[in-house]
């Protein structure tokens, strides 16, 4: 971006920075609005705890800070100390608090913390005297506050009211016209600037915008009635305001290099202002030193800097001070033009110079770190969807992520600043925790189980499953160990641990290992719940949600839900009628629920779970579609199964295309992870299709999901060669339907021919589905007048349940019948009637209803699990 001489205001010279007329910590504005939140958290200072955490989460721009520091001010009126920990302070903070004063620590920004923060709350959790309250600001509670979690039971206590709760509305007085603040928020603005308030007529806003924006638009009235001189009614959109204001903004920098002489010869050039500004705003150097360092750097790549007038530049940079006195949206859009219009920009931020000297070396790793905290903001920023230069960001985030030093603590804060799940950033953050894991010493056993954690966590959210597993069983032995030395540390992340490693390999298809992890988590957090009551209650209900759902899909259904229900019922009392930060909780304990219901038969039973999970995640993914797409797609597959079973097909299709669009588009970003639900996706909706008679259209989608699953197939055998099999059975019956025996007959003798292998290696596990498959070739061959070929599969398959019905009739018995029957055909069409006769009886016993039906295809079905109840697995 280049500075333009003819921009407004070119002739008039400003002595200070609109943009930091903004900052919350001037209150230019009095605070209006935000009576409820505002009350509520002046209440939790006056509470009974010693120490409390509180957070306020929500978009940048919406006023998280300005409330904060509201509550502070009006707490420092009251007597209390209160203090703003920069990044990079948490160590002092609390030596700074008066021991026996009541005090209020801000933090804002907790998500890009780190493990500074995690130190600051568990000596916070340490007996004080004087009440301590801790008021942290982040986007949203993400995996960072997971994090933090798992420090120690003290520091879990502090935080799991924090938990709760709900993002900041951008709304700010209910039922208000946003305009009517933008033309309140004149008056104090024009006072600041000595200037009379002009009258605005305020343009594309309605209700609901961020309070930045409002506050910007305010203030571009001011400035075009100083700088321009304008008069009358000034038109002021909110849309734009911040763009306006960066440009006088811009403006202001000019005028201050030429007033403090490094603006020409002496200095810089015009044309170099805006990278060096880029530069400090990316970087956020403290000192002159590094600052120098960084504009010889930039000097390089951006022309026009005289040589030797570095540390003026540097000195000039400094007073600027961007990176922390500006709001990240008002310049921001200016850092990422600058950093893409100019090459070798990011890369001369964060080259390093070989510095002997330590506390150089350190102050260049500290620009490194919040150079890529701050382009991680450009692309968390930017995930919604609404903005067009999101690749430009990442672009910069992958460069910024590459010149990182290899420290652990350093590359594990910045991973741990990236959302997660996250279809965009999942790779990234994967290479983040691998190199963390690497530069971490094998010594300190508590940071190397959190290194491995993290990597495992990394890997499986991109699909690298067996990886994953290896790293988080190296994690639960170290923390075991650590665990038996000290069980309030480290309890709580053996229970987690275990939990991640459960998903892990219920994702390779081991459910019954699956399950022991489970049982052994949920073990340790009720002896936790039984110390501690409370601090986990909210992980009582998700992991006795996946007990029940994992219990049930191994045909071992809970007799009751014991504490884990009680705790569910917790969890939606916590939560009331605005899951607020629990939504996501909420979600995925109603679509367990449902596919537990699912499983046991229950169909009409796990409708309202289904649709309470399908109407959470809606919500959430408009807001957060990069984390919560591929959840929704969940919940559109459990409530189109559900409607399926329950005979509501044509309803069901709906919801399943919804799945299978929202797949293909999840499976693109991230196919390791999502394309094994594309092909459930597809296979189920083709079936349906199938079902409905729109057979042409559903044998398209089952031919799909057969290649889909043969390129899972080909990278992991074990694990899907069993899908495969299913898959083509399901196409198989498509083709009988659409009278294509010959094609019929390709796909269902590659089935068997699986599923015999299949019993080679696991007997008991594939036995009931090698028989179905035969009994599903036999009917095809008879189909296609192959009697003589029909009979054999026939006989095979009935000798195989009959094994099966001797250790449960119950179970086997029918299915039992059903072959003898599809034998009776085969041997009748053969004119083996006395064999075919002796079948039917033995059939109509078992049934224990005389007479045969059927019309030649019979014995023709679908496995469990593909017709009446399309697979549920896949759904994670």
């Amino acid at each position: 971006m280049s500075l333009s001489t003819s921009q407004p205001g070119a002739a008039v010279a400003h002595a200070g920075s609109p943009g930091r007329l903004l900052a919350p910590a001037r209150r230019i504005v009095p605070f209006v609005g935000r009576t409820t939140e505002l009350a509520s958290l002046l209440d939790w200072c006056c509470g009974p705890e010693a120490v409390a955490v509180r957070l306020i989460s929500g978009p940048r721009g919406v006023g998280k800070t300005r409330l904060a520091r509201e509550v502070a001010h009006r707490q420092a009126r009251a007597g209390w100390t209160c203090l703003d920990v920069p990044d990079g302070a948490e160590p002092a903070a609390l030596a700074a608090v008066p021991d026996g004063a009541p005090a209020l620590l801000l933090i804002d920004d907790a998500e890009t913390r780190g493990p500074a923060l995690a130190d600051l709350l568990r000596a916070a959790a340490r007996d004080r005297a004087g009440a301590l309250r801790v008021l942290l600001t982040a986007r949203g509670a993400g995996e960072w506050l997971s994090r933090l979690t798992t420090a120690d039971l003290a520091v879990r206590a502090l935080l799991e009211p924090a938990r709760a709760g709900d993002d900041l509305p951008a709304e700010v007085l209910p039922g208000q016209v946003d305009a009517r603040l933008v033309v309140a928020f004149v008056e104090p603005y024009a006072r600041a600037l000595g200037i009379a308030p002009p009258r605005v007529a305020v343009a594309s806003v309605g209700g609901g915008a961020r309070m930045l924006d409002l506050h910007a638009a305010a203030l571009c009235a001011v400035m075009r009635t100083q700088v321009r001189q304008q008069r009358g009614v000034l038109p002021v959109d909110v849309s734009d305001a911040l763009d306006e204001l960066l440009e006088h903004e811009r403006w202001t920098w000019f005028r201050s290099a030429e007033e403090t002489g490094v603006l020409g010869e002496s200095g810089f050039l015009p044309e170099a202002m805006d990278g060096l500004v880029a530069a400090v705003t990316l970087t956020g150097v403290r000192t002159p030193d590094a600052a120098e360092r960084l504009v010889r750097r930039v000097a390089t790549v951006v022309p026009g800097v005289r040589s030797g007038a570095e540390g003026d530049v540097a000195r000039w940079l400094l007073g600027l001070d961007p990176h922390r006195a500006l709001s990240r949206r008002l310049v921001d859009p200016h850092l990422l033009a600058e950093l893409t219009g100019t090459p070798g920009l990011l890369g001369a931020c964060l080259a390093g110079e070989g510095a002997a000297e330590a506390d150089a070396a350190g102050a260049d790793a500290a620009a490194a770190r919040r150079a890529a905290l701050r382009t991680a903001g450009l692309v968390v920023d930017r995930l919604d969807g609404r903005s067009g230069d999101l690749g430009f960001a990442l672009d910069q985030l992958g460069a910024a992520v590459a010149a990182l030093p290899e420290d652990g603590d350093l590359l594990s804060s910045v991973a741990g600043a990236l959302p997660r799940p996250s279809l965009v950033l999942g790779e990234l953050r994967a290479e983040l925790t691998l190199r963390a894991l690497a530069a971490t010493s094998p010594e300190d056993a508590a940071r190397r189980a959190d290194a491995l954690r993290d990597a495992g966590t990394a890997l499986d959210d991109v699909g690298r499953a067996a990886e994953a597993e290896r790293y988080e069983r190296q994690a639960v032995a170290l923390v075991r160990e650590l665990a038996e030395s000290d069980p309030d540390r480290f309890r709580p992340r053996l229970a987690a641990l275990l939990v991640s490693l459960s998903g892990t390999l219920s994702g390779q298809g081991r459910p019954q290992e699956a399950l022991r992890c489970t049982q052994e988590s949920l073990d340790l957090l009720h002896l936790i719940d039984a110390d501690r009551p409370g601090v986990v209650t909210l992980d009582l209900a998700l992991v006795e949600s996946d007990l029940a759902l994992t219990s049930a899909e191994l045909g071992q259904p809970l007799v009751g839900r014991g504490p884990g229900h009680e705790a569910e019922g917790l969890l939606r009392e916590r939560a009331g009628r605005r899951p607020g930060r629990l939504a996501g909780m909420l979600a995925r304990s109603a679509e367990h629920e449902a596919r537990r219901l699912l499983e046991l038969g229950r169909d009409a039973e796990a409708l309202p779970a289904a649709v309470e999970s399908l109407q959470l995640r809606r919500r959430l993914a408009a807001v957060g579609p990069d984390e919560h797409l591929p959840g929704l797609s969940d919940s559109l597959q459990v409530l189109g199964t559900v409607l399926t079973v329950g005979g509501h097909g044509e309803e069901s299709l709906r919801y399943l295309e919804q799945a299978v669009e929202i797949r293909r588009r999840t499976a693109q970003e991230n196919p390791g992870r999502y394309l094994a639900g594309l092909a459930h996706s597809l296979q189920a909706l083709g079936t349906q299709l199938s079902e409905l008679g729109r057979r042409d259209e559903g044998r398209v989608l089952q031919q799909e999901a057969v290649e889909v699953q043969r390129r899972l197939t080909a990278d992991d055998p074990r694990r899907y060669v069993p899908e495969l099999a299913a898959a083509l059975s399901a196409l198989g019956a498509t083709h009988v339907r659409l009278d294509r025996a010959q094609d019929a007959l390709d796909v269902v003798r590659e089935a068997t021919r699986i599923w015999r292998e299949l019993v080679g290696a696991e007997r008991r596990a594939h036995q009931p589905l090698l028989a179905q498959s035969l009994l599903n070739l036999s009917s095809v061959l008879a189909v296609l007048k192959l009697g003589d070929e029909a009979v054999a599969p026939a006989s095979e398959a009935v000798q195989l349940l009959r094994g099966l019905a001797a250790q449960s009739r119950a179970e086997y018995g029918p299915r039992l019948a059903e072959a003898l029957r599809t034998l009776a055909l085969a041997q009748h069409d053969q004119e083996r009637f006395d064999e075919a006769r002796r079948a039917r009886a033995e059939a109509d016993e078992l049934a224990g209803t005389p007479g045969l039906s059927g019309d030649g295809t019979a014995g023709f079905r679908w496995l469990p699990g593909e017709s009446d109840a399309p697979v549920l697995t896949g759904l994670d």
